[in-house]
């Protein structure tokens, strides 16, 4: 299992501790880039045939005493979307003048697209 670990390099130090731990890609992470169009959004990619798209200005909610919650969390609630179909994805790259556009390169072929995101937009 491997661990996405969050850090604010503003308070980085000795005694920095991470903002943020994340448990659910499985195998390596091959690419990852921020949003350059919202500082809290970054798209990952990894070796389990998976490219997800992160908010991490989303706080997780706690639930009320006495309430169970279904699912036992499976995904993170900073988990916006998972595209999936593409085999070895390799690279991906947010475009520059396209909010929201995504490239993704992979084993077998290339993939453009834009995924129906809806988020606080940082502008």
């Amino acid at each position: 299992m491997f661990w996405s670990q969050v850090w604010d390099l503003r308070t980085f130090g000795p005694a920095a501790s991470p903002l943020a731990h994340f448990s659910y890609h499985k195998l390596p992470v091959t690419s990852i880039e921020w949003n350059p169009h919202d500082e809290s959004m970054l798209a990952v990619s990894c070796a389990d045939d998976q490219l997800t798209i992160w908010d991490l200005s989303v706080e997780a909610d706690e639930p009320p005493d006495g309430v169970q919650v279904e699912g036992g969390g499976e995904y993170p609630p900073q988990l916006l979307f998972i595209h999936l179909g593409q085999r070895n994805v390799k690279e991906l790259h947010f475009h520059p003048q396209i909010p929201g556009l995504l490239v993704s390169t992979a084993e077998d072929g290339l993939n453009v697209f834009k995924p129906a995101i809806t988020a606080a937009s940082s502008t």
